[in-house]
């Protein structure tokens, strides 16, 4: 998950979630969360200057729906892998 700052903080709907992520990739909601992490990478890695964002504050202001959005869909899919309870 992204860690958002609480100004760029939203409520998404599950339904807006996917759509804005599959958005991303063609449909593919798996693909659009790949894209949001490589995104959140290649920017980590280098300078700010290199980015095309002037600051991290630049790069929220910017992707703040798709971060939210990312946020709501893991999740979502967690729950798909959280381990059974124990009888």
């Amino acid at each position: 998950m992204f860690n958002i700052p609480s100004f760029y903080e939203m409520d998404i709907e599950w339904n807006d979630a996917v759509r804005i992520i599959q958005g991303r990739a063609n449909g593919d909601l798996l693909e659009g969360m790949k894209s949001m992490e490589k995104m959140w990478s290649d920017y980590c890695k280098g300078p700010a200057e290199d980015s095309g964002y002037e600051d991290d504050d630049d790069f929220y202001y910017t992707w703040s729906y798709e971060m939210n959005a990312f946020n709501v869909v893991f999740e979502g899919m967690s729950k798909l892998f959280a381990p059974a309870e124990a009888a």
